[in-house]
Order: structure tokens, then sequence, then C-alpha cells
């Protein structure tokens, strides 16, 4: 990265931090709106395609000797580790990089700020194998890409789910039963005095799908504005373990009175 680059990024960042849109008429505001949807996706685009490069070029220097130590991670934790993202956001903007590489209508798509990130992954998470891949470069392709130019992100994943569904069934079932042999959760009890807790937890250790993940996330910041209160100082470790007790609780309650209904 040169001068002339890192000054033209440091220009695009004062100009957006200038932008002051509390005197702007609604339809100005929605004016602004929009154009800012189109930069942060091109800017989205930009990181994905960085990210992929600096993956190819890491790549071809450990073709060409053996690592360091330090750069033994694999490529999502050797991005983490060098870059303000966290390990999930670098392994899903690895799994971008690479599919866009093969899909060019949607990688211009997404360059020219028509469509965002999510929707990018929308159809790229799911269609990451060579296979898949290849069977969706060409009409498929165009198609969906189409799609997610006037849909949310939601209804391009469905579009491409059914489309998995017909160009390969197999795969599916396959990804099904890979998901719920995948589901866990655990419970390990830290005794009484253990570990500077002197009445004893319980940590709570899960794994579900990447879907799964999302309807649990969704369900955990609904519960946590439930359970925000003013000056509210907890970490967000904190708010999901609290908005965990929440949704249990309520859970709870609602079982009970269908029970005291029944039983009246």
């Amino acid at each position: 990265m040169d001068q002339e680059e890192r000054d033209s990024l440091a220009a695009l960042r004062r100009a957006l931090a200038a932008i002051e849109p509390t005197a702007l008429p609604p339809e100005a505001a929605a004016e602004l709106i929009g154009q800012l949807v189109g930069v942060v996706a091109a800017a989205q685009a930009a990181l994905v395609r960085a990210v992929g490069a600096a993956a190819g070029s890491r790549a071809r220097a450990g073709a060409a000797g053996p690592r360091s130590d330090g750069d033994a991670a694999q490529p999502a934790g050797w991005l983490a580790q060098r870059t303000r993202l966290t390990w999930a956001a670098a392994a899903a903007l690895l799994v971008a990089a690479r599919a866009l590489a093969a899909l060019p209508v949607l990688a211009d798509a997404f360059r020219r700020g028509d469509v965002g990130l999510d929707h990018v992954l929308a159809l790229t998470i799911p269609t990451a194998s060579a296979p898949r891949l290849v069977a969706l470069a060409g009409p498929a392709e165009a198609e969906l890409t189409a799609l997610a130019r006037r849909a949310d992100p939601g209804e391009v994943r469905a579009a491409v789910d059914r489309w998995l569904r017909d160009v390969d069934p197999r795969g599916v079932a396959g990804d099904a039963e890979a998901a719920r042999r995948a589901r866990s959760l655990s419970l390990l009890t830290v005794p009484a005095g253990a570990a500077g807790c002197p009445d004893g937890r319980v940590t709570i250790c899960g794994t579900v799908p990447v879907d799964d993940a999302r309807t649990l996330l969704d369900a955990l910041r609904l519960a946590a504005r439930v359970a925000a209160g003013p000056g509210d100082a907890r970490n967000p470790a904190q708010r999901r373990a609290d908005a965990l007790l929440v949704m249990a609780r309520c859970y709870r309650a609602v079982t009970d009175l269908t029970t005291a209904a029944r039983s009246g």
C-alpha cells in the first residue's frame, strides 16, 4: 500500500466524518442514506478483495519457503492477528473472496456497490465448494445476482437454497445431516472455591450451524434490550449471558402459566 492510497483512504474517512445529516429534510436524508449504502458496499468489496489478496500473497510466500512460528496460523487466524477482524469475520471474508474469483458477474456488481456484503455471503457461503461454484457460474449466477440487486439477503439465501436443492440434492441432504451432528451443548460445572468462585459456576459451551447461530443471536439481542437499563456498563459477553437467562426465565414463566391453565 503506497502513500497515495493511504492519503485517499484518510480523505474518505474525513469526508464521511464531516457529514452532518441532522438538518436535512426527509427526502435529502433518504438520498444520503442511499448514497452511503453504496459507499459501504463498495468499501466492503474493497475489503474482500484485500483479504483475498493478503491470503493469496501469503500462500505464495509460504510456497517459496518455510514460515516462522508467527506465520504458521491458518489464513483466518493470521488475518485476525494482524487486523481488527474477528476470526469469524476473517473466515467469512476469505470464503467470499475465493468464491468471487469464480463468479465474475457477482464480483462486478459487488465492486460497483450494487449489492452488499450480506448479499454476497448469502450467495457464496452455501456454494463455496468447487463443484457448486462451477454449477453456479453462468445463467444461475446472473439470475441470482439480479435478485440480489433488488431483494434483501434473506430472499437471496432462500433462492440459493432452492437452487441447491435442484442441482445438488444429495449434497443438501449431507449438509443437513452434518449440521444436525454438529449441534451440541455442554454444561461444565466449576466446583465452589475453584478458580476464585466461592459459590461455583457453570460454563456453557455449545456448537450450532451458522444459520441457527444467527437465529440465536437475534433472539439474544431482543432479550438483551429487555435486560438493559440506563447507564448499562456490561460488556457484550455479559449482556449475552444475561439475555440468555432472560430467555430461559420467560420460557419457564410461559410453561408455568400453561401448566396452571391446564390444571385449572
